[in-house]
């Protein structure tokens, strides 16, 4: 996870604004954001910086594990479309938001001033399409649009017709990029 918050005051933490996790964050205070469960970073050599459960999450959201990669494209695409998109020039991004309607947590919330929700969400796990409409349907019920980038497993011809059929265009991550990206960022952060 890129965030967790502290449980005394309830402020969430983004460790992607950080530049030294371990010594800017007060452990002891840390929980998750779902379930309130105590948490604790990640960040070394041979890991990408993260918060993790110190214990199995309670939350009744559904969710899945994500990978260094998953996390790396949630940064990637978040800073990619706010300094290339002049829409989402003023949008607040919200990495693992929570929406309670659906119980669903989307990758990446983009927020406007006017309160409209864009989601970004990152598929890189096999998935059907009939999978992918329905997560669609889920967000759209309550107002909510979503795009879908598709890597790795996801990225089927299958699943790239059904982005083209759904939005005119399919959204791809290069995973090779993604790892090597990943890498390039967290080896050696200490």
């Amino acid at each position: 996870m890129l965030t967790a918050k502290y449980l005394d005051t309830g402020e969430t933490i983004d460790i992607t604004k950080l530049e030294n996790p371990r010594t800017q964050i007060d452990k002891s205070r840390l929980g998750c954001k779902f379930c309130s469960g105590k948490m604790s970073i990640r960040q070394g050599l041979l890991r990408a910086r993260h918060f993790y459960h110190l214990s199995a999450c309670t939350s009744d959201f559904a969710r899945h594990p994500e990978s260094a990669e998953h996390n790396i494209g949630k940064e990637l695409i978040a800073k990619h479309v706010k300094e290339f998109w002049k829409e989402y020039s003023e949008v607040n991004i919200d990495y693992e938001y929570p929406i309670s309607e659906i119980k669903r947590i989307a990758d990446i919330a983009m927020i406007f001033p006017s309160g409209w929700i864009v989601v970004h969400e990152i598929q890189l796990a096999s998935i059907t399409n009939e999978q992918l409409q329905k997560r669609t349907e889920d967000y759209n019920s309550i107002g909510i649009d979503t795009f879908w980038w598709l890597g790795k497993s996801a990225k089927t011809p299958e699943n790239q017709k059904w982005c083209i059929e759904k939005y005119g265009y399919s959204l791809s991550l290069d995973y090779e990029i993604l790892q090597a990206r990943a890498k390039d960022l967290y080896i050696g952060t200490g």
